[in-house]
């Protein structure tokens, strides 16, 4: 095989891994999605209670997670310590500053809401709107959580199967906020349409 033929390989070798790094992270989507969407969580509530449906949502989250992650088939995280020289000082500063900020959205959220919170969703019942704390200016704050780390992610490891990976992450997690908010309109009808016009549904409204 001469040198244009090795190049073109290559060259399909690495699409042909970019496209196994969004399936698997579709896959994540799908899981997520599916299992939280109010039949099959009702489904699963009524058959094996809440706290068995905290145990399957847990477990197939990290399970789909994990796969999406090793479809990268990455390995140099600590590269700023074995390869300083790949190293972008503005691009890591920005994701770590992106990164904290998730990490604290997240922390705010965690005060608020629970997954037990999130699973005490009965088909016979319905669960009290949650508006406090950072709800009160974010609707979906556990979604610009997971935004702002995989942002930081791809900022921090500036390589290609890296970055299709959190793009795919982000990608999805917007596709999320939006069936989930579908999902809300339904069981909390003008409850929710009046809370829509006092909190943003990704960034808060300042």
């Amino acid at each position: 095989m001469g040198l244009v033929g090795r190049i073109v390989l290559s060259k399909v070798n690495k699409v042909i891994e970019y496209i196994w790094i969004i399936l698997a992270s579709t896959l994540f989507g799908i899981q997520h999605s599916g299992v939280s969407s109010l039949k099959v969580k009702g489904m699963i509530i009524d058959r094996w209670g809440k706290k068995g449906y905290a145990g399957i949502f847990n477990f197939t989250s990290v399970l789909t997670l994990l796969i999406a992650g090793l479809s990268m088939q990455f390995g140099n995280w600590l590269y700023f310590i074995t390869e300083p020289t790949l190293i972008q000082p503005l691009l890591l500063g920005i994701g770590v500053l992106f990164g904290t900020a998730g990490m604290y959205v997240a922390y705010r959220a965690s005060k608020v809401i629970s997954v037990s919170t999130v699973a005490d969703m009965r088909t016979d019942r319905k669960p009290e709107l949650i508006t406090a704390g950072i709800y009160s200016r974010v609707r979906h704050p556990l979604y610009l959580a997971t935004i702002l780390i995989f942002g930081a992610m791809a900022l921090i490891y500036p390589f290609p199967e890296v970055i299709v990976f959190a793009f795919s992450m982000i990608g999805y997690t917007m596709i999320g906020a939006y069936f989930e908010e579908r999902k809300l309109v339904l069981q909390y009808g003008d409850e929710y349409n009046d809370y829509k016009k006092q909190a943003g549904f990704i960034l808060p409204w300042l």
